[in-house]
């Protein structure tokens, strides 16, 4: 069963779904959704809380790929790797699960990450500490000023 949920955030409104208690899609913006009052979207609304008051250093919500290629699914598994307030070139991913020539295929699961924020693309920088990526250009400000959010915490 699918739910939905939203949580407003310091950097805009936050919208997901979930599914048998896995989070399966997370965006900012507003998904025009109705939201569902279930434990699950309580509890991760709770880690959200945590999250943005510095509290919170790792979800613990389960995450469920259910798209994706298996190298997309690969690479954001291994997103969830990089630590809170830490950055990793494309590069360090790329080597990080074995496929040291596939920066921009690294790139591109980034930018289809379903799960932006759980699973931390945005932690994901160019080599020489450039805001590349993150959803598309129109996203790059939200990016950088998620890494200096967790860079102050």
């Amino acid at each position: 069963m699918r739910t939905h949920g939203s949580y407003l955030s310091p950097f805009g409104l936050l919208s997901f779904a979930m599914e048998d208690g896995c989070l399966v899609h997370m965006t900012f913006g507003d998904d025009h959704i109705n939201s569902d009052d279930t434990p699950e979207i309580d509890f991760l609304r709770d880690e959200l809380d945590g999250y943005f008051k510095g509290t919170l250093k790792r979800f613990e919500t389960p995450v469920c790929f259910n798209h994706g290629t298996l190298f997309q699914i690969i690479v954001w598994n291994a997103l969830k790797s990089i630590p809170f307030g830490e950055t990793r070139s494309y590069s360090e991913i790329a080597t990080m699960i074995g496929s040291e020539k596939a920066l921009r295929a690294v790139g591109q699961a980034c930018k289809n990450n379903p799960v932006g924020l759980v699973v931390p693309c945005h932690r994901v920088i160019g080599k020489d500490g450039s805001m590349t990526g993150y959803s598309g250009k129109e996203h790059v400000l939200l990016k950088a000023q998620l890494i200096a959010f967790e860079k102050r915490q």
